[in-house]
């Protein structure tokens, strides 16, 4: 796999990673009573955690090749602070 293949598969982890992540908490707004909340949330985030972790060690191969995008550097943030929350 040259580089702007594996540059792509990364850039495709990361991507299916925000989805996981918008769809979870599109579902715990709709669909979790409030005093659950919490519990839930941190419940989906340990689901979610390979996900994240493989999503960050994708920027991260992307990042050996070349400078993160702004919308890059955001998710690196957000799956950071995610994974961070988990514990």
């Amino acid at each position: 796999m040259n580089g702007e293949e594996r540059s792509e598969a990364g850039q495709a982890i990361v991507e299916e990673a925000e989805a996981l992540v918008r769809e979870r908490v599109k579902l715990l707004a709709r669909n979790c009573p409030s005093d659950l909340l919490g519990e839930a949330s941190r419940e989906n985030l340990l689901d979610l955690k390979p996900h994240l972790q493989g999503a960050l060690e994708a920027l991260e191969d992307i990042q050996r090749r070349r400078s993160l995008t702004h919308k890059e550097l955001a998710q690196q943030h957000a799956f950071m602070m995610l994974i961070t929350w988990t514990g």
